[in-house]
């Protein structure tokens, strides 16, 4: 019964290890239909993995800084390229991301994070052109 304990416990932390250097891989750009390079690394991360990782703290932290860092991305390049007339600036707190990126992911497990943030972006801006 020890080994199978210390075993479980094995396995947990070669998940944590392999998922944490796979967003350590991860790179940050506007869009997922243009840079394909964004389904690399953290982005490649299926929705399925961060509902399922959901109450682990370090996981939570990364993703949450992930997208967060992608959505800064997006709205440097909207900055960048004068489309302020077209798409609105976002403006998230942590809480907003982590709460927006797991309903987003629910509602598709089979997306990408990557994906998913997009979909998040998007609904964003549809809420901001309405104000």
């Amino acid at each position: 019964m020890r080994l199978f304990f210390h075993y479980s416990l094995n396995i947990k932390r070669h998940f944590v290890v392999a998922f944490l250097l796979s967003m350590i891989n991860g790179c940050s750009a506007s869009y997922c239909e243009t840079i394909p390079s964004i389904k690399k690394g953290v982005g490649a991360t299926l929705c399925f993995d961060v509902i399922s990782w959901q109450h682990h703290e370090t996981a939570k932290k990364d993703i949450t800084n992930w997208v967060i860092s992608f959505i800064d991305e997006v709205n440097k390049t909207t900055a960048a390229n004068n489309h302020f007339e077209k798409v609105p600036i976002i403006n998230l707190n942590k809480n907003l991301v982590w709460f927006g990126t797991l309903a987003y992911c629910s509602l598709d497990t089979k997306l990408t994070l990557a994906e998913a943030t997009m979909k998040l972006i998007t609904s964003e801006w549809e809420k901001l052109e309405k104000r």
